[in-house]
């Protein structure tokens, strides 16, 4: 039984991201070569931590929910939990310890730091033998595959290290990272935690190529396990995507704490010219203006979603697929207000494809500062915008969720004949960045956008209309095509 490396022939858009991946944990490594506090990053780290040791045990089946691991782990006791949920938590945090420990220790990643890792995991669990391999046959729940025989198990890891070592300088890290997870999955070394031990695995090769840790998400599960069954099959694909996507995570926790900590001390530099409450009391305002903005692009995206579908179930042809993330944090949007580094905004990739004619588009929602309102400057309320354009009263700091489209692999605009250009809020409702089309122009003038309040349904109904009328030439009946 030999171990066949599955194909990681990456589409386009998958490669694209992959490199974007790779510049913005480039700039973050500058940063942290540059000096970044050691309360910062031990904070960073403390969190990352308390995600990683409930995520991988609730994946696992550990019943506790995030606040009681991260209690817990506090040194607290939670008597309403099973004695061995609490186990594994307290034993995945020492090995998740020791691993941090192990690479600022630029230790190596061999079979005895596997092992290791093992031990200290499944320390103080009844019944399990830690820190060795197993020594009798075992079958994956709900797995076609069947892992090797516990007699060539040594065999087995030994050349998986020896592949990892001629070959990790042929692929990205990411790449490689899926690979020899799935790789020790596949070798199910242990009698238990090798879940565990194969996540923990993968994050020690990933930080040792200066990359962040990754967090597989308890929500990701199903299709986690649907990535890996297809690894078992021959495709790897779908688990870079899935190793792609929750990395933009821990991202996006790095850019978030970097720069709260820069505005915090911009605003302690700015301490004798302000109130001493203003930082907390800018905040709080605009804490509520984010929860309303939030709650209307969930407004905006279940109608969205719901249209789209009513539209495909009328349609057959049309194959709709989604591809949703969370919200940016208040944090984030912050951030974006301030117009400070953060990487990664999508919010919703709907991708169309139109099995007649093979057309197919895929529509990239993102959030983006209104370049023409005014920058927020929490630390100083004496500064000015200078793209303020002189305006007597300047457009207040604003968000929205612009719309741009990938055709072939390629980020394209828009065609410029679709009337919706962005999505924001008014007040505490939906407002629609819309063309003007009765507005005459000069070929080389940008048209002019209004701001409206129209009934939602009715704007994404024209978007949708005009999306497929332009990119699919489908034609709704007993409508006139009026673009």
């Amino acid at each position: 039984m030999i171990y066949k490396i599955p194909s990681t022939i990456l589409t386009s858009e998958i490669e694209e991201e992959l490199t974007h991946i790779e510049k913005t944990i480039d700039n973050l490594n500058t940063k942290r070569d540059e000096g970044l506090s050691k309360e910062l990053l031990d904070n960073l780290k403390r969190q990352l931590l308390i995600k990683q040791v409930y995520h991988s045990n609730a994946i696992e089946g550990n019943k506790l929910s995030l606040r009681e691991t991260e209690l817990i782990l506090n040194g607290m006791v939670i008597n309403e939990r099973p004695l061995k949920d609490e186990i594994e938590a307290k034993s995945l945090a020492r090995a998740t310890e020791y691993l941090y420990s192990l690479i600022d220790g630029r230790e190596p990643l061999t079979k005895r730091t596997l092992l290791e890792l093992h031990s200290l995991i499944m320390q103080n669990i009844p019944g399990i033998k830690a820190g060795i391999f197993r020594s009798h046959e075992v079958q994956i729940k709900n797995s076609q595959h069947i892992p090797p025989s516990f007699l060539d198990l040594e065999n087995h890891v030994d050349e998986l290290f020896q592949w990892m070592n001629r070959n990790s300088h042929k692929y990205p890290p990411l790449v490689m990272g899926a690979i020899l997870h799935h790789w020790m999955t596949w070798i199910h070394p242990f009698s238990d935690g090798n879940g565990r031990v194969s996540r923990m695995f993968l994050n020690f090769f990933l930080l040792q190529k200066g990359y962040p840790e990754i967090v597989i998400k308890i929500s990701d599960r199903d299709n986690y396990y649907n990535s890996l069954i297809a690894s078992d099959k021959g495709n790897a694909v779908k688990l870079v995507e899935i190793l792609s996507d929750n990395i933009k995570d821990t991202i996006s926790s790095y850019e978030e704490l970097i720069n709260e900590d820069q505005r915090q001390k911009e605003w302690l530099k700015q301490y004798s010219e302000i109130k001493e409450d203003h930082y907390e009391k800018v905040k709080s305002k605009h804490s509520y203006d984010y929860e309303v903005w939030k709650n209307q692009m969930a407004v905006f995206k279940t109608l969205f979603k719901k249209s789209l579908q009513e539209i495909g179930n009328h349609i057959p042809q049309l194959e709709i697929e989604y591809k949703d993330y969370e919200v940016i944090t208040f944090n984030q949007y912050l951030d974006i207000l301030e117009d400070r580094p953060i990487s990664n905004t999508g919010y919703m990739f709907v991708k169309l494809f139109d099995r007649n004619t093979q057309e197919a588009m895929t529509l990239v929602f993102y959030f983006q500062r209104l370049y023409v309102s005014k920058l927020l400057k929490i630390a100083d309320a004496k500064r000015r915008n200078p793209r303020n354009f002189r305006s007597k009263k300047p457009i207040p700091p604003a968000i929205k969720m612009n719309i741009s489209a990938r055709k072939n692999g390629s980020q394209i605009k828009l065609d410029e004949k679709i009337d919706l250009v962005n999505i924001g809020t008014y007040k505490d409702q939906l407002s629609f960045g819309i063309i003007n089309r009765s507005v005459k122009r000069q070929p080389w003038q940008k048209p002019k956008l209004d701001s409206r309040t129209d009934p939602p349904g009715s704007v994404i109904r024209d978007f949708i209309d005009q999306l497929l009328q332009l990119y699919f030439d489908i034609h709704p009946k007993n409508k006139k095509n009026t673009i």
